[in-house]
């Protein structure tokens, strides 16, 4: 992948990590006899130490020890990983459409502690309202918000009657996608998110982006070397991004791909990564019956519990199915089903050609089962269940996003040097990808967390 430029700010001590951040030299952590999946695909490392100071890893080995003093974890018969790295959140949609403003700010107060209960240590936020989400960013890294690393971008990049122009920030012309350009450069914008699509697959229900504007935003991104993250869901949709120099593609690919088509091989010569969103297609289908998935605890622990008993109500989730339907403006769920095994097949055939592949869950759009936080390990386990194994899985999970947000340098890998997000296990990922969700403790910018810190608690009456 190109080399992307990235902007960290200073945060206080208790919650040191980023490059540049002040350290604190009191932040040392020691973990002792683990199994390491380091996040680059390499065979576990068994019965080795890991010395933490200032926020990031110095030291990997079976013969460290700690210094006095030292907080140590004893990690026998645990495993550690990299934090989970999700591309493609929304940290103020609120998963469903008939919230009072209140309910939904109760929501968005609670997200960035549901992806940390479920181990993703940094997002890549890619629309919301641009004063707002680079506000949280800024809080975030100034130690004022307790949240995943955030990366993030202002509002989508979309024509007049454009499929994201029904969340606002519509552009009229080139000009105007120019003018929003040059605001988020000034804003040290993580990215541009640009949808080019007219609708869910080739519905056609909206308008799509024309080559112009397309253009303008890829040439004033190249100069600035700001990635683009390209909304697409269909084949000629994909072969467009290409041509604007995507850095990722995010959403899957809904056609079969013929014989003597060249979108593979294209992605793997242009160094264009794939964010698939397959969570987020499944979700699509949860919406009749999602009442029986409700009860687990680790959701019951992700979300806020009067948005569950909601959706338990079967008419409040018809009302949420109808609203869905009228903003799709097409059969969405039918549409769902029918293409749900042709993006699975398309997930492992991109994998195959060599396409750099991150998880990422669109996490918040109000289709119902699409939850912040607790579908990011769902999304790693339906890349297993498209083909890849295990391991490719987690590392699509963690160094992957990390290249996808260009940040590989500091994050995404357990390696001296990097910063240290990490998570500790109680059973073998490798034996069951459903075991990234056994979270016993996360390390966190350096700091132990037990998990349970960051379960929701329902406010006292």
């Amino acid at each position: 992948m190109r080399k992307i430029i990235w902007f960290v700010l200073l945060s206080p001590l208790w919650l040191s990590g980023c490059s540049s951040e002040r350290p604190d030299p009191g932040n040392e952590l020691f973990l002792k006899d683990v199994t390491l999946i380091d996040g680059t695909g390499a065979e576990p490392q068994v019965g080795v130490n890991i010395r933490i100071s200032e926020g990031r890893i110095v030291e990997i080995g079976p013969d460290l020890s700690a210094s006095p003093g030292v907080e140590a974890i004893d990690g026998s018969g645990k495993y550690v990983i990299p934090g989970l790295i999700d591309a493609h959140v929304h940290l103020d949609a609120p998963t469903v459409f008939q919230l009072t403003p209140a309910e939904k700010a109760q929501v968005i107060e609670h997200t960035p502690k549901a992806f940390l209960y479920n181990g993703v240590t940094a997002v890549l936020n890619v629309s919301s309202e641009v004063d707002w989400i680079f506000e949280q960013r800024q809080a975030e890294r100034d130690g004022r918000l307790m949240s995943p690393r955030i990366y993030a971008m202002g509002r989508s990049f979309t024509p007049e009657g454009g499929w994201g122009s029904r969340h606002g920030g519509a552009l009229a012309d080139a000009d105007a996608a120019l003018e929003r350009a040059r605001d988020y450069i000034s804003r040290d914008t993580d990215g541009f998110k640009v949808i080019i699509e007219d609708g869910l697959g080739a519905s056609g229900t909206y308008v799509r982006m024309d080559e112009e504007m397309q253009a303008a935003i890829s040439r004033i991104a190249r100069e600035n070397n700001v990635p683009i993250y390209t909304h697409a869901i269909n084949l000629d949709e994909f072969h467009s991004a290409v041509a604007i120099a995507s850095t990722a593609i995010v959403h899957g690919l809904e056609d079969p791909i013929p014989a003597g088509d060249s979108i593979l091989q294209d992605m793997v010569e242009k160094n264009v990564a794939f964010v698939p969103t397959h969570s987020l297609w499944e979700a699509f289908l949860r919406h009749d019956d999602a009442a029986a998935d409700l009860d687990d605890p680790l959701l019951r622990a992700s979300v806020p519990h009067f948005l569950l008993d909601y959706m338990q109500d079967p008419v409040y989730r018809a009302e949420e199915t109808r609203r869905f339907r009228a903003v799709a403006n097409m059969p969405v769920y039918k549409w769902a089903e029918e293409k749900i095994p042709v993006f699975l097949e398309n997930i492992l055939k991109a994998h195959q050609a060599g396409v750099l592949l991150a998880t990422g869950t669109d996490a918040g759009g109000p289709v119902g089962f699409n939850f912040q936080g607790y579908n990011t390990p769902w999304e790693v386990k339906l890349f297993v269940q498209a083909g890849l194994s295990p391991m490719e899985a987690l590392v699509a999970a963690t160094r992957n996003g990390a290249m996808v947000i260009g940040v590989q340098d500091q994050l995404g890998t357990v390696e001296p040097g990097k910063l240290a997000d990490l998570l500790i296990l109680t059973a073998n990922p490798l034996d069951d990808i459903e075991n990234i969700r056994k979270i016993e403790t996360i390390i966190y910018k350096g700091r132990a967390y037990p998990r349970r810190q960051f379960a929701y608690q329902a406010p006292t009456p």
